[in-house]
């Protein structure tokens, strides 16, 4: 049912006053625009942030696996070269291909407890034949020290992978918090402009 303009109850406004509550109407809206748009800058910020600290972490991640892969393979060298220039020339055929076979199997891309499991028992075993082929206990202590560093190397890189599968996963949850809230601040964005536009019309109406 239609209230008539006429209707006692009913007190109509005046133009100052329309423009009035108007202009608050805006202003007030904007008020709460703008501390949503500043609170969602400071947390877009935040996660930018955040994707730049884990981008940064996966390129060192990378260069250290990389280091980590190539210190591995190049003291199991040293080992084989060491093992080749002392004690090769003086071992029996038999004797020298089952080291160098268990070097070959060391250089391989296996599982670090194998690794460990196969460098234990290498040592062990060169510990006992090194003695009959000239071989003194400062060599033999240069070379477990070289197989030990690769074999801890494999470790090393075995847990930062971990940390890579970790990082990767926040790394995607923080795009995808971005890639939501990108829009919503743009929206509040295009809002504001509104309010604001809307706001000095009607305020230059008032004056």
């Amino acid at each position: 049912m239609s209230e008539s303009k006429n209707d006692p109850g009913v007190k109509p406004l005046e133009p100052g006053e329309l423009r009035a509550k108007v202009i608050e109407k805006h202003r007030r809206f904007l008020k709460e625009y703008r501390e949503e748009f500043e609170k969602l800058k400071n947390y877009l910020s935040q996660i930018e942030e955040d994707v730049q600290d884990s981008k940064a972490s996966k390129l060192q991640i990378l260069e250290r696996k990389e280091v980590l892969m190539e210190k591995r393979q190049q003291l199991y060298y040293q080992a084989e070269g060491l093992l080749e220039k002392e004690i090769f020339r003086k071992m029996d055929t038999k004797t020298m291909e089952k080291i160098q076979e268990e070097i070959k199997k060391l250089k391989s891309q296996i599982e670090p407890e194998a690794e460990k499991k196969i460098a234990d028992e290498f040592l062990e075993y060169l510990q006992k034949v090194a003695p009959e082929a000239g071989m003194d206990q400062e060599t033999f202590l240069q070379i477990a020290t070289k197989i030990r560093v690769a074999r801890n190397s494999h470790f090393e890189f075995v847990d930062i992978e971990e940390s890579e599968k970790q990082l990767n996963k926040a790394y995607g949850s923080q795009n995808k918090e971005l890639a939501e809230s990108r829009p919503q601040h743009k929206s509040l964005a295009n809002k504001i402009k509104g309010h604001e536009e809307a706001l000095k019309y009607w305020e230059k109406l008032k004056n």
